[in-house]
């Protein structure tokens, strides 16, 4: 369950009154739900997608679980005190700093392309000279996988029309990040996804595709793809998709090592929010 706010806490945290915060909820721009003992409590998910949407100066970022330069939410905020969190396994920084830069307006494909990527990037680079970079990577991720949970607390649910997907990194790549941000970075662009993981045989992901029919479908390959049967399976899911029309996007480190006449290359999540976002357009 996520931590929730009083409005005690919320007027805190923006610098303003009580009636005010009631004012907000009686107006319907701020959800709230009251305890058995008939109080008010703000999810904290809630309390950040009202500070994004409304760009309402934080005073006590704290309150929050935020982060900002100096403790001021308004400053941007530096992608190292990312790494060093991570680095740490600071949870409450690592967490907050994220939170802070989407509380701020940074985009969901941003913050992946930007201090996620980078993070990742910085603390890989640390083996073979680290003996510990291993488990400190394994830890960074499951802090950011926290981090993008939280986040997507924050944003709505798909309407009953919205346009679908799903996807999945192939098996023999257990890497949690890619395919889990690009279900993120699609879940705010307004599609309603199912992110089947990592690890994922493709003939599943193809079942489950033969069946859903979903608009999109998303593969995240880290790994390169070597043999041939693995080339077959690819094959396979993309005449399945190009069947009922569907889109096939495939995206991550070592998308280039699968080679096809159908789907498009998403080089970024920049990429991915523009295609998805283009596929959607009426």
């Amino acid at each position: 369950m996520q931590r929730v706010l009083s409005t005690s806490d919320f007027a805190a945290a923006l610098g303003i009154s009580e009636s005010s915060v009631r004012r907000l909820a009686d107006s319907g721009e701020l959800e709230m739900h009251r305890t058995r003992g008939g109080h008010r409590r703000i999810p904290v998910s809630e309390a950040i997608r009202y500070v994004r949407k409304t760009r309402a100066n934080v005073v006590r970022p704290e309150v929050l679980g935020l982060i900002g330069s100096d403790q001021n939410v308004g400053e941007p905020l530096s992608e190292q005190l990312l790494i060093e969190a991570l680095l740490e396994g600071n949870a409450r920084q690592s967490i907050g700093v994220l939170q802070s830069m989407y509380a701020l307006g940074t985009s969901i494909a941003e913050i992946c392309d930007g201090p996620i990527r980078n993070a990742m990037a910085a603390i890989g680079d640390r083996w073979p000279n680290d003996k510990r970079s291993i488990f400190i990577e394994h830890r960074a991720t499951q802090l950011c996988v926290r981090a993008l949970c939280q986040i997507r607390m924050a944003i709505p649910d798909p309407d009953e029309k919205a346009m679908t997907a799903v996807g999945a990194a192939p098996q023999n790549d257990p890497y949690l990040l890619p395919s889990m941000m690009a279900s993120l970075v699609l879940h705010d662009c307004g599609y309603d996804e199912t992110n089947l993981g990592p690890n994922t045989p493709i003939d599943v992901l193809t079942d489950s595709v033969e069946e859903e029919r979903p608009n999109l479908v998303w593969l995240a390959v880290t790994n390169p793809i070597r043999s041939r049967q693995q080339t077959r399976e690819f094959d396979q899911l993309a005449r399945v998709v190009q069947g009922y029309g569907g889109t096939l996007l495939i995206g991550g480190k070592s998308a280039e090592t699968y080679e096809t006449d159908f789907g498009q290359r998403c080089e970024t999540m920049a990429d991915l929010k523009r295609m998805a976002i283009s596929l959607a357009a009426p």
